[in-house]
């Protein structure tokens, strides 16, 4: 969950921002620890070196426990993942959608899969773990696309089944070959470049959604304010020779124990929003009771009233583990990156609310100190390749302490990403030509 650090984290940080691994600082400082001691206790360095020896029976088997349980659990799961298969699947709008966002809410609340174990066996034999979906929109020279990376085990009929139940004129086409296979690595060619983003607050509080764009009333189309018109606007905007690639990562988020794969107990995310909840009401957490049953009553102003409505709306939502990328990709002789990376670090400004939350910039492939962190350029390049790389396997590596994803409900996730209607006038956007129908169940059928 995103919280702020404690001082050590902070301390720490603080050498990051100036290009220095936090890492080495800490390897380097237990060392000069260790070579200090030797030299205020006069013990021999040959007798330090034997008493962890014969005390190494002691320490080195839970050395080794935590090593070899991160690598197995890895392993086990990375083999279950595989062996679901993936596929990714195109969507095709018509040119009318009439329901409002609740019907992805829908949508992804049926997709909310925990794929809880049974037993110890599943989770630590099997490697049974919950599935992560990819939720693309996506850009190919100013082609708009919407995709959906998904297991194709089970997975796929599911997302199917439930797109074409809240959206009837929809197509859901599966993709021969992933739109990805068609970038290769080849920095002599391309220009790549990619973005992680981040909650700025903790995840408790929601972003501005489309429940706070009045769209769960169901409008007209005349008076919808739509918050995805501004980034379809954007992806429509390039040209030939250019790709603009959004990638949202989701997986159901859920309590962790030892059955689950975890060796500490961690709560859900609800009770991280019931504690804010009970602060911004001044409420006694243990027995719950408000200032104005103990002193006097408190003053809530009405943005706090409007934050208080979100929170208590987002415990009734299910909630997704969440973690989103950009990737701009494109012929070096085509590529403009000093007019297309500020739009992407600003895809999600106005779903910004000041006094909850917003989505910012955390990472990008790029150094801050190029002088002596990266003066080859080789570690950018690699960088690059790793991202193009883990974007085809909807795989997301955290690339600084802080980068480890938030947690989003469905009412945010369906804000993020869903069918538009003809508010996005993009033309850019592919459409179904015509909304497909069924032919009426009592239509006579006679011998011809």
């Amino acid at each position: 969950m995103s919280q702020k650090g404690n001082p050590i984290q902070s301390f720490l940080h603080f050498f990051d921002d100036f290009g220095l691994n936090s890492v080495w600082i800490l390897v380097v400082f237990g060392f000069g620890m260790i070579v200090f001691a030797l030299s205020v206790i006069p013990i021999p360095a040959s007798r330090w070196l034997g008493i962890a020896f014969a005390t190494s029976p002691l320490w080195l088997p839970y050395v080794l426990f935590f090593i070899f349980f991160k690598k197995w659990l890895y392993y086990i799961q990375l083999h279950f993942w595989l062996a679901q298969g993936r596929t990714t699947l195109e969507l095709q709008f018509p040119q009318e959608i009439f329901k409002s966002p609740l019907a992805m809410e829908m949508v992804l609340t049926q997709m909310y899969q925990t794929a809880s174990p049974d037993n110890h066996i599943q989770t630590y034999w099997d490697g049974k773990h919950p599935p992560t979906y990819g939720l693309e929109i996506v850009s190919d020279g100013g082609r708009v696309s919407f995709y959906i990376n998904t297991p194709a085990k089970k997975f796929k009929n599911m997302w199917e089944t439930h797109l074409y139940a809240q959206y009837p004129g929809i197509i859901v086409r599966e993709l021969p070959v992933d739109y990805t296979a068609a970038v290769p690595w080849d920095p002599k060619r391309f220009l790549y470049f990619s973005i992680h983003y981040m909650l700025k607050k903790p995840d408790a509080y929601p972003i501005k959604t489309y429940i706070d764009y009045g769209l769960d009333q169901d409008p007209k189309e005349e008076f919808k304010i739509d918050p995805l018109a501004p980034v379809i606007e954007t992806l429509g905007s390039i040209g030939p020779g250019e790709k603009m690639w959004i990638q949202i990562l989701i997986s159901a988020h859920r309590k962790e124990d030892f059955k689950v794969g975890s060796l500490t107990a961690k709560s859900d995310w609800k009770e991280a929003v019931q504690k804010e909840i009970d602060g911004i009401a001044q409420r006694d957490t243990k027995t719950k009771k408000g200032a104005a049953e103990t002193e006097m009553a408190p003053r809530v102003t009405p943005k706090e009233k409007d934050t208080l409505i979100a929170l208590e709306r987002s415990l009734s939502k299910y909630a997704f583990n969440t973690k989103i990328r950009t990737m701009y990709i494109a012929e070096s002789d085509k590529a403009l990156p000093g007019e297309r990376i500020g739009p992407m670090v600003g895809f999600w400004r106005h779903l910004d609310d000041i006094s909850r939350n917003s989505i910012g910039l955390i990472w990008r492939t790029d150094v801050n100190w190029p002088l002596w962190q990266d003066r080859s350029g080789k570690q950018r390049l690699h960088m690059k390749q790793e991202e193009l790389h883990e974007y085809k396997l909807r795989e997301y590596e955290e690339k600084t302490p802080t980068d480890h994803g938030f947690i989003m409900t469905t009412e945010e996730l369906a804000t993020l990403f869903r069918p538009v209607g003809q508010t996005v006038t993009t033309p850019t956007l592919e459409r179904v030509s015509s909304a497909r129908s069924e032919p009426p169940a009592n239509l006579p059928r006679g011998n011809v």
